[in-house]
């Protein structure tokens, strides 16, 4: 099999190293790779969200499989519009992407289906997000940009005016762009951390080894969140008993909310 991965980082490289096994793979391409990864394949300078580019791209070097591995081409329908042209991808499509896309559709989608999340309320008005966290009086308080921003859209405010300062650099400033037309505004929870990603076809959840993600930046845990400081895996904290409850409670209903939805997820679910 041809093979095109899109992307540009560690996640497609170590993809890349683990398709590379398989016998099936004769020959695998990334775009636009980096110098590391062209050890292992070849790469093409193609931004990852040039949707229309790399269709075509893959159409014209007739791959038999793309990989998209990064959110944002995933959100743009990179994965609708290789299916478009008879080119088949792992990934979900732009519906089914919104789970990672939009924190407003995951939030919203998690209390309509009794999937456990922390309270919330989404917000489009730099104002109302005031009036609602002076009404809350609890702090800290973690305000989340709606979209994509690269793992970085979360703010923990430890008070009123970290909160002001907050939604102006998020809603007014625009830091993380149109990610942060709309926000969402959470009560703060603590404790041990897991991550868990799982390989799903629509109705089928099988899960890799948890981690432990460590997101904020500085000692003590006083910096900003990070799209990741480090990983520990597997979770020592994730015991057979908490796997298990997890995945009742919010793995088998998530891919039955999403197909609920009319958007199942098929892919890899965060």
């Amino acid at each position: 099999m041809k093979i095109l991965v899109v992307g540009g980082g560690g996640r497609e490289h170590a993809i890349i190293r683990a398709l590379k096994k398989s016998p099936r793979c004769s020959e695998i391409w990334c775009a636009p790779g980096n110098g590391g990864i062209s050890y292992d394949a070849h790469c093409k300078a193609i931004p990852a969200t040039d949707v229309d580019a790399m269709v075509k791209f893959a159409k014209e070097e007739a791959f038999d499989y793309v990989v998209v591995a990064q959110d944002d081409p995933l959100a743009l329908g990179m994965v609708d519009a290789l299916a478009a042209v008879g080119i088949p991808a792992f990934g979900p499509d732009k519906a089914a992407a919104r789970i990672e896309a939009s924190k407003v559709f995951s939030k919203d989608l998690m209390k309509k289906y009794g999937i456990p999340t922390a309270k919330y309320e989404t917000f489009d008005d730099p104002e109302k997000v005031m009036d609602y966290i002076k009404a809350q009086g609890k702090y800290p308080v973690v305000i989340k940009a709606d979209g994509l921003a690269l793992g970085k859209g979360v703010l923990i405010c430890q008070n009123e005016q970290e909160a002001a300062d907050g939604v102006k650099e998020i809603m007014l400033d625009k830091k993380f762009g149109a990610s942060g037309n709309h926000v969402v505004v959470e009560e703060f929870l603590t404790g041990p951390e897991v991550s868990v990603l799982s390989f799903c076809d629509g109705k089928t959840v099988k899960p890799m080894v948890s981690s432990m993600d460590h997101k904020r930046a500085l000692d003590h845990d006083e910096g900003l969140n990070t799209g990741g400081m480090g990983t520990v895996a597997p979770n020592p904290y994730y015991t057979p008993a908490v796997a298990e409850r997890c995945m009742q409670e919010i793995f088998l209903p998530t891919v039955a909310a999403m197909q609920a939805e009319g958007c199942p997820f098929k892919g890899c679910l965060y």
